[in-house]
């Protein structure tokens, strides 16, 4: 081998080298039994969401809205807890490594949907469920064809491949798709040209593009694809007059289509744009979103409380971002002005980028700033935000950890006066995922002695086959295997074959 390949290898597998043997990622962790069965089973993710989401939320709601979330009375009475979030060989996992965790029980590499690093496929939960007779049903804010949902019915080695992910989920069956993603399905914009919308169709699917014919279809099963990408914000769905339904809509469409099954369903809903707008670092996009995601909170319980045969577990795959409200002025008495800003924003980053287009004027920029984020942008850091957006550069230079050139906008509307802050106080050390352990909590009727304390994320694996009676196990991969066969991979000694075995 050549030197720079050498030097091109050892790169690449770069952190991933091993702990002292007999150590493993993470601390002794509890493995918590539910003591009893259920006929369905209700997943919701918040993904991306950290606890200082959580607390800027609960304050904004409180402060503002003169509320409690119903996120915060479920912490206060069910049982809730940790989950450490690390993969196979990183301790900072993404979407696809956490969704496998949750539903294959098994630790995989990143970047791949219920798959180990040789080819060797998992089977998904929500598979063995519908082998079981269960309805299966996948409601997100993301393309549906996403990492999160997609975990929990297909294997592909490959997250982003998600032309062939729609395929495979014509070929699963689900009862309801519902989330974004047109791009996916649409002939005129396929690679291929097939027509996934006529194909679902035909295999007796109401498809429906708009809020007004998802609440208008009287159809047994679902296709629903809203957006052409990601389903956009709730900040720009509520004051931007965006025309598409609310995650809590979606939801109510999706429960009664899963009740009618004679055998019980299993549901996973994903608040997925809270990760995004995390990356962004856009804290008006990740309130919206999370206030949106405790909307569709308060269906599911009531929907729990309705039909006692039916566990919800809510659980975060990782945190992203991490943007906290800090404090600010003498003995940080001018901290909760923070939270009053927020009410200013009434659009996200990605809705403001579209306005501006490709090349904007920095009198553009202010004024797009005031309307939509209600912060006055001084010549200065206009100029640097049309730098950004123009040149497509990391500007300033510290801004390098996440998404350009929105990061460059979240920087530019900073906290500039810690004394008393006229501009929100939410400060962010990237746009990347961390490896923190983020929230577990169940709901559901006869829980009210489980202790879930810390546990593995695998854990929740385990937590839905005893939920459900459906008991399997899919072969477990070392560390030591993952890295050797990244490794070779890297090198080029793996032949692409012998990797989709």
């Amino acid at each position: 081998m050549k030197r720079r390949d050498l030097l091109k290898t050892t790169a690449l597998i770069g952190g991933l080298a091993l702990a002292p043997k007999g150590l493993t990622q993470g601390a002794p962790q509890n493995r918590p039994s539910l003591g009893r069965r259920y006929r369905n089973l209700i997943v919701y993710v918040y993904d991306g969401f950290s606890w200082e989401d959580y607390a800027i939320a609960q304050a904004y709601a409180r402060r503002r809205q003169g509320r409690v979330l119903a996120l915060e009375r479920l912490l206060s009475r069910y049982p809730n807890g940790l989950i450490n979030t690390y993969s196979l060989t990183s301790y900072v996992t993404e979407s696809s490594a956490a969704g496998n965790a949750f539903s294959c029980g098994v630790k995989t590499v990143n970047g791949g949907l219920a798959i180990h690093a040789d080819g060797t496929p998992l089977k998904p939960f929500f598979a063995a469920a519908k082998e079981a007779g269960k309805a299966v049903g996948l409601v997100t804010t993301t393309t549906i064809t996403h990492a999160t949902p997609a975990s929990f019915v297909v294997s592909n080695p490959d997250r982003n491949a998600e032309e062939r992910i729609a395929e495979q989920y014509l070929e699963f069956g689900a009862e309801v798709y519902l989330g974004g993603g047109d791009q996916f399905f649409n002939p005129e914009r396929r690679q291929d040209k097939k027509d996934l919308y006529a194909l679902f169709a035909q295999r007796g699917y109401g498809v429906v593009r708009t809020p007004e014919e998802l609440s208008r279809s009287n159809a047994s099963k679902l296709l629903g694809v809203f957006s052409s990408s990601h389903v956009p914000y709730e900040i720009d769905r509520r004051f931007q007059g965006v025309k598409v339904p609310s995650l809590k809509e979606m939801v109510q469409a999706a429960l009664p289509r899963l009740a009618a099954s004679r055998q019980g369903f299993v549901l996973q809903v994903e608040a997925g744009r809270i990760d995004h707008a995390n990356h962004l670092n856009d804290a008006g996009a990740t309130l919206w979103d999370v206030l949106a995601a405790d909307e569709a909170l308060e269906l599911l319980t009531a929907f729990v409380d309705q039909h006692p045969d039916t566990l919800l577990i809510l659980v975060s795959d990782h945190a992203t971002g991490v943007g906290g409200l800090y404090g600010a002025g003498r003995s940080y008495l001018e901290s909760s002005r923070g939270i009053d800003l927020l009410e200013a924003q009434r659009a996200s980053f990605e809705h403001m980028l579209r306005a501006l287009g490709n090349s904007p004027e920095a009198s553009q920029v202010k004024e797009a700033f005031r309307a939509m984020k209600g912060v006055a942008l001084t010549d200065a850091e206009a100029e640097t935000v049309v730098r950004a957006i123009r040149e497509k550069v990391y500007w300033p230079e510290g801004v390098r950890h996440g998404v350009q050139p929105a990061n460059t906008l979240a920087w530019a509307m900073v906290q500039r006066d810690a004394r008393k802050p006229d501009r929100t106080n939410i400060g962010w050390s990237s746009g990347q995922h961390t490896a923190s352990p983020v929230a577990l909590l169940l709901y559901g009727h006869g829980l009210r002695f489980v202790n879930l304390g810390l546990v593995d994320n695998t854990h929740v694996f385990r937590l839905m086959g005893e939920a459900l009676g459906i008991r399997y196990e899919n072969p477990a991969m070392s560390e030591e295997e993952a890295l050797e066969i990244l490794k070779s991979k890297a090198q080029g000694t793996l032949h692409p074959q012998d990797a989709l075995a």
